[in-house]
């Protein structure tokens, strides 16, 4: 529980090396049974409550399984904080371990879940400065290493020590300066937020309103340009599936967009939902529209949600749940397009699920990418509480990217977020409005992004090194009680 309220919708970053503590202090117990079973209890309570959105949103099944596996992974790791917390300054070993836990359930299975990272609740604490130069993955080493030296100090553990691990983890290295980088320039970036009518979850039943919602939206815009009101944006961004259906093929579509982009006379990246090789595959896509009704570069949504946009293994499971049936057509994933470029500028697109994985959006930052927009819809989230954890994670992209963040959101939350991960604007959720901000073009790429494979190299080498290091001497001591057991046999 502890852990949880760590993330949004509490969000009180400081109670996640105090959750690491109290997993310390039941993963070092004396026997490594009451180490799994304390994992299984902290895993289940933690992701229970963290994943709680899944019950509003999809149902307890979803919620369940999912919980399941994830609390599975937290399992692992207490069996390896169990493992490592005997070596000298093992709070460390233990948060590689962590943070080795947190990458693989982060990618496996099915694309995994890197939800309830302990990197993402850094934002507003005075550790965030580490986010450029360690990213999420090493910010939650640190976080997790601080906490398991807590919960060493505690109980005066011996693998504690090690100058107080290091004086706690130098105290958090809450010294450490902010990364500024010189911007090279500004961008006036525009994100439009129609609004879904009902209950604001059924986007596909009433997908001809949620595209007429930012057409609307955007030629309002173009009015009160025309007027003088406000500065022409550089680019406008809708959100995911602000248009349901193939807005280049569907006649209907492309005509109500190509009027509202000509009458704005600006670029607008447009989300959609194109048709696939065949029937039976679509792509999520955003594209950016131009004034004179041509398109320019896509970005296509990396990684589909297993059972939401396509179901895995479906000519064998195909048939088990009518819920499937909901799901007609298989979402293909995009293979490392972007970033974008928007008259000469370079911008780097994610869209919904894929702002929260590390191979997206810094790889286009590497590829030269100077900001970034997120096109999210989470309609079918809309009342619950998992669009506040996703914009944290944004904003914590954010910080480790160096970048500025636009989002649009069909229904909320959109919302333009400067490099350090302050929010310069928001809309309400649930309502029509358009966020307009001047933002700084950024070329400098923090360290966090350019040794983000290093980085990840070393914290993974580090746990399996501990862990080899712990088997080894196990098995040095196995050799020696033998040895001593025979040697007293034979003196008998």
């Amino acid at each position: 529980m502890v852990a949880a309220l760590a993330f949004e919708p509490v969000g009180h970053g400081w109670l996640a090396p105090l959750a690491m503590a109290m997993l310390w202090i039941g993963a070092t117990r004396s026997h490594w049974r009451a180490a799994l079973l304390h994992g299984a209890c902290f895993g289940f309570t933690f992701m229970g409550v963290l994943l709680w959105w899944l019950v509003d949103s999809i149902g307890a099944g979803a919620w369940a399984l999912l919980v399941g596996t994830q609390s599975v992974a937290v399992v692992a790791a207490a069996a390896g904080i169990h493992a490592v917390s005997r070596l000298p300054a093992g709070p460390v070993w233990a948060g590689a371990v962590w943070v080795l836990v947190e990458s693989t359930r982060s990618a496996w299975p099915l694309g995994g879940l890197p939800w309830g990272r302990l990197g993402i609740t850094a934002i507003d604490m005075p550790w965030v400065t580490l986010l450029p130069y360690v990213g999420i993955p090493g910010t939650g080493f640190v976080v997790a290493s601080a906490g398991f030296a807590l919960g060493g100090l505690a109980t005066r553990h011996r693998g504690s020590d090690f100058v107080v691990v290091a004086a706690v983890v130098a105290s958090f290295a809450a010294t450490v300066a902010p990364f500024v980088a010189p911007h090279e320039g500004t961008f006036r970036i525009a994100v439009v937020q129609g609004g879904v009518p009902g209950d604001g979850r059924d986007v596909a039943g009433s997908h001809r309103q949620v595209t007429a919602n930012h057409v609307q939206q955007t030629e309002e815009l173009a009015q009160r340009i025309a007027a003088g009101r406000t500065r022409a944006p550089d680019l406008i961004v809708w959100p995911e599936n602000s248009t349901a259906v193939d807005p280049v093929r569907d006649r209907a579509t492309r005509a109500v967009i190509d009027e509202a982009v000509s009458a704005v006379g600006i670029p607008t990246l447009i989300g959609g939902i194109f048709e696939g090789p065949d029937d039976a595959t679509a792509y999520n896509r955003g594209i950016v529209w131009l004034p004179d009704g041509e398109t320019g570069p896509a970005y296509t949504k990396t990684h589909p949600v297993p059972f939401g946009e396509y179901i895995p293994w479906r000519s064998v499971i195909g048939g088990w749940s009518s819920r499937f049936q909901l799901i007609p057509r298989d979402f293909l994933p995009g293979s490392g397009e972007g970033p974008l470029d928007v008259a000469g500028v370079k911008v780097a697109d994610a869209i919904c699920f894929d702002v929260a994985y590390d191979d997206v959006l810094p790889d286009q930052v590497r590829r030269g990418a100077q900001l970034v927009t997120v096109q999210t819809s989470n309609a079918t989230f809309y009342g619950t509480y998992q669009p506040e954890q996703q914009f944290e994670i944004t904003r914590a992209r954010a910080v480790e990217l160096g970048r500025s963040v636009a989002v649009a959101s069909t229904n909320g939350i959109s919302a333009i977020i400067d490099p350090s991960g302050r929010v310069l604007v928001r809309s309400a959720e649930g309502s029509g409005a358009v966020a307009i901000k001047d933002v700084p073009l950024v070329d400098a790429i923090t360290p966090a992004v350019r040794f983000q494979t290093h980085q990840m190299l070393m914290l993974s080498s580090l746990a399996i090194g501990g862990l080899l290091w712990c088997a080894a001497r196990n098995s040095r001591w196995r050799r020696v009680n033998v040895g001593l057991a025979s040697y007293r046999q034979v003196e008998r």
